[in-house]
């Protein structure tokens, strides 16, 4: 680059100028990509010193420098030929604002929905237009696809079709999807992978089935086939005798009559046999007597009917024959059919197959068929079926089947109900009881319903009807219902089959030989002849054998003895029964006069019988007396308490205190004690005292009532007034002390000092008072009402009173009139005493 100036200079520099392509521009890619450019770098490599670095003067080489003072870019945004113009994007970018669906900053993609050709730059001849992608509606999103593009002219191709479809324009359904319309979504076909050929189904949804499967989308198993699988569904292995309907479309369960089981139904519960199609059901259940669950049909019985045919022509007036009757009596007259019913019993089913009616427009509506024997009946209502065979117009028949054990005698009753005209009749044509007998041969036609029985341990017979040999019934009550039991004699005999009752030997006895006849012991049980030997007791009464010593013990001695072999006697008997001390005595009851508990043991000696264990305080050989300390009647029978204790009072007995008389009980009393016991003092006697006894009263003769004291205290009986312990003296307030007792003073409170008087009965008064008993006023006093008192009068009556000779005395007041009497004083205080007496008295 040339340098000069050495400043102001401008360095320029064209992109295109000298390039080959230069004038085919639009055509070259590469030049278009040499031309495009998003930085611009500057490289400033060495600096034009003049050869002054050979000097290597630092300072002189530090003043040489240039920079860049102006920079300037032409050009134009590359907008691949797709924009007009471009503008500053966010970041400082130049961002072409795009046309013809295109997208980019250089406008250098098609659009995302705009993929239907590969994108290319505009050129002056062609805008290159990006188109839009053919998605039929389902899709809003496409790719460009350069393969498809150049074998069919499209790149477009949608993805994420909707509505299920699929392909590149979303113009089919998606695999296993249909649709009925090209309007319509796509729905799943749904069809079952186990139970469909195809996963794909028809424009109506419908599935091609594999073998055995039924359904729109093939998920189900026709009937008769189960468990769909890998392989569609297989076949039902259910055996149509056993199986209610075919078997579960889910498992291949089969649904198995009541009385059947297996996963084909193809066999009888335990307790059941004889599968048949046309049994309800299925089998139908073991009778054996109730023995066993375990039979199956027998192989040597044969079906015949048993016919009761009616004279053509005879008609019964049914309305004449209210309330049932018998239309005919099956007779089984010949032995073969005898012996038939009464060996099998339950086993053998009866089936009324044919009841044939004539003019059926007279036929009632339906007809009650009843099979009696034995006390049993059964019942069946019939309707009328058409016979297809006979003429409609004419005939019907009826068809039941009954089945019940224990008919020793039969007989067909056929009990039609009222008809709708009392006038109308109907004929019996024919009546067939279906039944089975031995066959010698093949069973032609053969009868399933006849069991054999597999009979467990001690039962035989073909249903189980009897006891095997060795075995008896459990209850005879039951006959052949009952259990069978083995028949156990323990070897002492053979039992009755039936009522298992042992004909006993060897001295056993029981239902079952178990127990040895009384007066012999042993083990019955142990089954040999020697197990019962006679008892060594007496009068060869009965006994028993300790099991775990052996000893044989009497267990029924004669009355009043025991032990092992009653050898002596037992509580409450004496003697020597074997006279073992002596010449032999029996045995007598022990006699202790009703005074010992003959429940207790022990009560006297077993040899002389004297009585040890005396009750009620009796003693004595026979408990004749009572003990010491008690008295009474010990041999008295009736008396509730024969001997009653002493109790002497120890105070009052100068003995023992238990010693008494032993009849009376009376105690030995000290001086003046008295009573039973000794207890209290006698009579004029009180105080008593240990070792003393009773000391006098010594009550007062006069004052006293009684020559009787309190027994404690001494106090005597006093007359009345008299008072003291001895009663020799007046009680306060009374005095006169006699024979009887003491009178009473009468002092009056008010004008008494006290209300003791003198010994002459006078009162002591207070003053102011006069009289025996103080109750008046002295003279010159008078009575207060209000105090109660005699207060003296006024002083003048003291002054008149000494100088007067006779005063004012009134004695009465009569009439209104006063008696005035002038009386000397000294005779004054015995006038009034002598009117006081007369006023009292």
């Amino acid at each position: 680059i040339d340098i000069s100036p050495l400043t102001g200079g401008n360095v320029a520099f064209s992109t295109l100028e000298g390039r080959p392509s230069a004038y085919n521009f639009d055509q070259s890619l590469v030049l278009q990509e040499w031309v495009t450019a998003t930085d611009l770098l500057i490289s400033l490599d060495r600096l034009n010193t003049f050869g002054d670095e050979f000097f290597k003067d630092a300072k002189v080489l530090r003043s040489y420098f240039y920079a860049i003072s102006d920079f300037s870019v032409g050009g134009r945004c590359k907008c691949n030929g797709h924009a007009s113009e471009c503008s500053e994007g966010e970041h400082g970018r130049l961002v072409c604002a795009c046309q013809h669906h295109t997208a980019g900053d250089d406008c250098q993609t098609c659009h995302p929905f705009y993929q239907e050709r590969p994108w290319a730059r505009a050129t002056g001849d062609s805008a290159n237009e990006c188109l839009k992608c053919n998605c039929s509606g389902r899709s809003d999103d496409c790719l460009f696809d350069a393969e498809q593009y150049r074998s069919t002219g499209s790149g477009g191709r949608c993805v994420s079709c909707r509505d299920n479809t699929d392909g590149p324009h979303c113009e089919r359904c998606r695999e296993n999807h249909y649709r009925r319309s090209a309007e319509e979504p796509c729905l799943p076909c749904s069809c079952n992978i186990n139970g469909s050929a195809s996963l794909q189904c028809d424009v109506e949804g419908r599935c091609a089935c594999r073998v055995g499967v039924t359904g729109l989308k093939c998920d189900t198993c026709l009937p008769g086939y189960h468990s769909l699988g890998p392989g569609g569904c297989r076949p039902c292995e259910c055996d149509p005798g056993g199986t209610v309907d075919h078997c579960s479309p889910l498992d291949g369960r089969c649904l198995c009559k009541t009385n059947v089981e297996g996963h084909g139904c193809d066999r009888c519960k335990p307790g059941f046999f004889n599968l048949q199609r046309g049994s309800p059901a299925g089998c139908q259940p073991c009778f054996c007597f109730g023995h066993s669950l375990a039979c199956s049909s027998s192989n040597h019985y044969a079906a015949f009917n048993i016919t009761s045919d009616f004279l053509e022509g005879i008609c019964l007036r049914l309305s004449s024959l209210w309330g049932g009757f018998v239309i005919t009596q099956l007779e089984l007259t010949r032995p073969t059919m005898f012996t038939l019913f009464s060996l099998f019993l339950h086993p053998l089913h009866f089936y009324l197959s044919t009841i044939v009616y004539c003019t059926a427009e007279l036929l009632p509506d339906y007809v009650t068929l009843l099979l009696e024997g034995s006390g049993i009946t059964l019942s069946a209502d019939l309707s009328p079926q058409l016979v297809l065979d006979h003429d409609p117009g004419n005939n019907y028949q009826f068809t039941t089947d009954l089945c019940k054990h224990q008919f020793y005698e039969k007989a067909l009753l056929l009990s039609p109900p009222p008809l709708s005209s009392s006038a109308d009749t109907s004929q019996l044509a024919q009546v067939i009881l279906t039944s089975a007998f031995i066959s010698s041969g093949p069973s032609s036609p053969p009868a399933p319903w006849v069991e054999t029985c597999s009979c467990p341990p001690g039962f035989a017979g073909q249903f189980c009807e009897r006891c095997a040999a060795g075995f008896t019934r459990d209850d005879p009550g039951r006959g052949p219902l009952s259990a069978c039991v083995p028949c156990n004699c323990h070897q002492h005999g053979s039992c009755h089959p039936e009522t298992g009752v042992c004909e006993c030997s060897d001295f056993t006895t029981g239902m079952t030989c178990e127990h040895c006849l009384d007066g012999y012991y042993g083990n019955a049980l142990i089954g040999t002849p020697g197990d019962c030997q006679p008892c060594p007791c007496p009068d060869r009464t009965s006994c028993s054998q300790i099991a775990e010593t052996g000893q044989v013990v009497c267990t029924n001695c004669p009355a009043g003895r025991t032990g092992m072999r009653c050898q002596m006697c037992e509580d409450g008997y004496y003697g020597d029964p074997l006279g073992q001390s002596g010449a032999a005595r029996p045995c007598a009851r022990c006699d202790c006069n009703g005074n010992v508990d003959f429940n207790a043991v022990g009560i006297c000696d077993h040899v002389t019988g004297r009585c040890l264990k005396c009750l009620g305080h009796t003693e004595g050989d026979q408990c004749q007396r009572c003990r010491r300390g008690f008295y009474g009647d010990a041999l008295n029978q009736t008396a509730v308490q024969k001997c009653r204790a002493c109790s002497c009072n120890p105070a009052g007995t100068s003995g023992h205190v238990n010693e008494c008389h032993p009849q009376t009980g009376d105690c030995r009393c000290l001086g003046h004690v008295t009573g039973r016991d000794c207890s209290y003092c006698e009579v004029g006697f009180f105080n008593l005292q240990p070792g003393v006894g009773c000391e006098r009263c010594k009550c007062n003769p006069i004052g006293s009532s009684s020559v009787a004291c309190h027994p404690i205290t001494g106090q005597c009986v006093c007359r009345a007034g008299v008072e003291g312990r001895l009663c020799d003296s007046c009680r306060a307030g009374f005095f006169g002390f006699s024979s009887r007792g003491c009178r009473a003073c009468n002092c009056d409170p008010m004008g008494s000092i006290s209300m003791q008087c003198h010994g002459n009965g006078t009162c002591h008064c207070r003053q102011g008072f006069v009289g025996y008993k103080c109750d008046k006023c002295e003279l010159n006093y008078f009575h207060n009402r209000a105090t109660h008192q005699c207060e003296e009068c006024p002083v003048c009556y003291g002054l008149v009173k000494k100088q007067v000779s006779v005063c004012l005395f009134v004695t009465d007041v009569c009439g209104g009139s006063f008696k005035i009497l002038l009386i000397e004083p000294s005779n004054l205080q015995l006038l009034l005493t002598q009117h006081r007496n007369i006023t009292s008295s």
